[in-house]
């Protein structure tokens, strides 16, 4: 399942609050949650009966049910819900028995850390389970479907085992002159007496791996001669391997028919083979890395500043200028590895070895060669250099589209050209040309904003469902570094919190957001700003006081801004909430809980806390159109919301497909990309529909 996909959860635990702290783990490591704490064994038999889920946190005991119980009844009713023990007992035969009742792991209830990577790699398990499962439904509609083209095709076509036929199409026996099936009948009887050795050292050369195809002489039913080619394949035929054979009679226009197919797979500017034929192969050689056959290296050679020719030499010239590099590297490249032209201004080969020191030389030296190279072009000398990205192809590479993103990654992150680099997954990227930062470099970067009042605020809108022209917006915070690319708050708060920044970039943040909208209300409008907090202001008993002054300095009304906390921060710190807005409250001011609706009980927050607004997490509006009991809970969720007194919104609205079911639940408020991304200003007609 994808990161944004909510993971469901079960919970056996007696303490509320632990399963409360769980739940908060999860959502701290990227994973959104819809949790259900197990209150009795038939509790579990009815959630597993209703619902579909992801993954049961057993503690060993709970609510009279024990671990053991419950991955038996999950056992018991078929369930594909893997369980992870959480036990307090540090002796080892505690964790051995976990193991032996078929939990998938067993981790000690205070290891925190070793509980988020258990889950992480159990739920990478369940989504590669599930899509073992999709696969298979998809493989028996193909196979129904190749079954039918295999009758219908013009081509003759037959499965071999073992040198008998197993299966022959029409027109195979059409070819042959046969009226009846060919099965129980012997290859070999098919070739006639004079190519017979031929055809023996044949089949041993594909048994070898040598797939070319040959030509022979056959003979039909009735002895006539018929001059073929075939061309012999490993395939699966009903579930056996076996040997697709095809026949094809050799006429006049084979040779036609050959030069035809060798165009079709060339670009014909550089003579290289063109992007499809690439990526035919690339497809097969990663088929072979998952088989575990062999490892490739995929080279991603980019044209440095390629436009920059265009622009200088006209688009004619430049042509010959990368038919001029494509036959330089053509030349430094065996034969027996795939180049092609992959784009206007990129060449990618196919690297058949799996040695990957080999293909870093190779790549330094096609860099090398290229960068002392002069094309000559109608008189004048053109000199470019290359950016070479390399990915491996190995078991776990998912698909060429993968493949290709990672080299095309790997050569973008060549900032500034003419050099080689591999894909490395551990590094952190931002920008569009996949730039790697350090933690470290991200505290420099928040400590060197903040010092110089560079960091920067944008403004999404809020909209009421209802007909009302309320001017509101979310306040977002953005980090400019060097190049100018912005970084979101996920990328660096967890950095800025490490070097202790959470307190200054929050009273930043409120007095920038402040004289933002002292400046807008000055010309007539009555916007209102929702501005995130952390919980270390949550927790500053000094802030509200510092809020009232800055508020009276701005000669702002107090219900102008509304102070919003994540839903995370207020379960984590509840009784530190509770106090703020209480205190928020009696300056006027008003507070929302953001990301609601993930912790295990989330009502249970209301309890404690008077919040003015609730916005539901993002998570609620992804693929609401498709799942009638994610629009039932959402609605049953906001009804109760609502009778609480409380205003309601949600984030994350990316389709406008999902505005009337929305409409229909009673929400108060929507925002999300759909309607509007963040503005630089706040610069949105509330009056227009949408």
């Amino acid at each position: 399942m994808g990161k944004k996909e909510p993971v469901r959860l079960l919970i056996l635990e007696e303490s509320q609050n632990r399963a409360e702290e769980l739940i908060v783990q999860l959502r701290t490591a990227g994973r959104a949650t819809r949790a259900h704490q197990i209150e009795s064994e038939s509790d579990l038999a009815g959630q597993l009966g209703e619902h579909t889920w992801d993954l049961l946190l057993a503690a060993e005991d709970a609510h009279g049910v024990t671990a053991e119980m419950a991955v038996q009844k999950v056992q018991t009713m078929e369930k594909d819900v893997p369980a992870v023990l959480l036990v307090n007992n540090r002796d080892p035969e505690s964790i051995t028995e976990g193991l032996k009742f078929e939990a998938r792991d067993v981790v000690l209830a205070d290891d925190d850390e070793r509980m988020i990577l258990i889950i992480e790699r159990e739920l990478g398990n369940l989504e590669a389970r599930r899509a073992r499962r999709r696969a298979d439904v998809a493989l028996r509609e193909t196979d129904r479907r190749n079954q039918l083209l295999l009758a219908s095709s013009t081509a003759a076509i037959a499965y071999v085992h073992e040198g008998m036929h197993i299966y022959t199409n029409d027109a195979y026996g059409d070819l042959f002159n046969y009226e009846d099936e060919f099965i129980g009948i012997p290859i070999i009887d098919l070739i006639s007496e004079a190519d017979q050795d031929k055809f023996k050292n044949y089949l041993k050369s594909h048994a070898d791996g040598d797939q070319e195809s040959e030509e022979f002489s056959c003979v039909d039913s009735e002895g006539s001669t018929i001059l073929t080619q075939l061309s012999l394949s490993p395939a699966t035929y009903d579930g056996e391997q076996c040997t697709q054979v095809i026949f094809r009679p050799m006429v006049a226009e084979a040779d036609l028919e050959d030069r035809i197919k060798e165009i079709s797979s060339q670009d014909l500017l550089t003579g290289l083979f063109n992007r499809q034929y690439f990526i035919e192969h690339l497809d097969t050689a990663i088929d072979h890395a998952l088989e575990g056959k062999q490892d490739y290296v995929l080279f991603y050679i980019s044209i440095d500043h390629f436009s920059r020719v265009r622009s200088e030499a006209g688009i004619s010239n430049a042509d010959l200028v990368l038919g001029d590099l494509a036959a330089l590297v053509r030349g430094m490249v065996d034969d027996e590895h795939i180049m092609a032209r992959f784009g206007d201004d990129v060449i990618a080969v196919l690297y058949r070895e799996n040695e990957n020191q080999k293909a870093a030389d190779l790549a330094e030296e096609i860099r090398q060669k290229v960068e002392g190279h002069l094309s000559e072009v109608s008189g004048k000398n053109f000199q470019v250099t290359v950016s070479v990205g390399l990915s491996l192809i190995t078991e776990n590479t998912s698909g060429s589209e993968e493949c290709i993103s990672r080299a095309h990654e790997a050569a973008e992150m060549v900032t500034d050209g003419n050099a080689v680099n591999f894909y490395q997954a551990t590094q952190v990227i931002v920008g569009d040309e996949g730039k790697a930062l350090t933690s470290e470099h991200i505290k420099s970067l928040v400590r060197a904003a903040l010092d110089n009042n560079a960091l920067k605020l944008m403004f999404q809108p809020i909209i009421s469902l209802h007909g009302t022209d309320e001017e509101q917006f979310e306040v977002l915070l953005r980090v400019i570094e060097e190049d100018g690319h912005e970084l979101n708050p996920g990328q660096f708060l967890d950095a800025a919190q490490d070097a202790g920044l959470l307190e200054k970039i929050d009273r930043w943040v409120i007095l920038q957001s402040i004289k933002e909208l002292s400046d807008r209300r000055a010309n007539g409008s009555n916007a209102k700003l929702f501005i995130n907090i952390t919980h270390r202001s949550i927790a500053d008993e000094t802030f509200l006081p510092w809020l009232s002054v800055a508020l009276k300095a701005a000669k702002l009304p107090s219900d102008a801004i509304i102070l919003q906390i994540h839903e995370n921060d207020a379960t984590s710190y509840i009784k530190q909430a509770a106090r703020f807005t209480k205190g928020l409250s009696e300056l006027h001011c008003k507070s929302s809980i953001n990301h609601f609706g993930c912790s295990l009980n989330p009502f249970n927050l209301l309890k404690h806390l008077t919040p003015d607004y609730v916005k539901l997490d993002g998570s609620f509006a992804q693929a609401l159109e498709d799942d009638a009991e994610r629009q039932t809970e959402l609605t049953e969720m906001i009804q109760s919301l609502q009778a609480n007194g409380v205003l309601t919104a949600i984030s994350g609205v990316e389709s406008p497909n999902v505005l009337a079911l929305l409409w229909q639940t009673g929400l108060n408020y929507i925002q999300g990309f759909c309607l509007s991304p963040p503005l630089d200003e706040m610069d949105y007609d509330f009056a227009e529909d949408f």
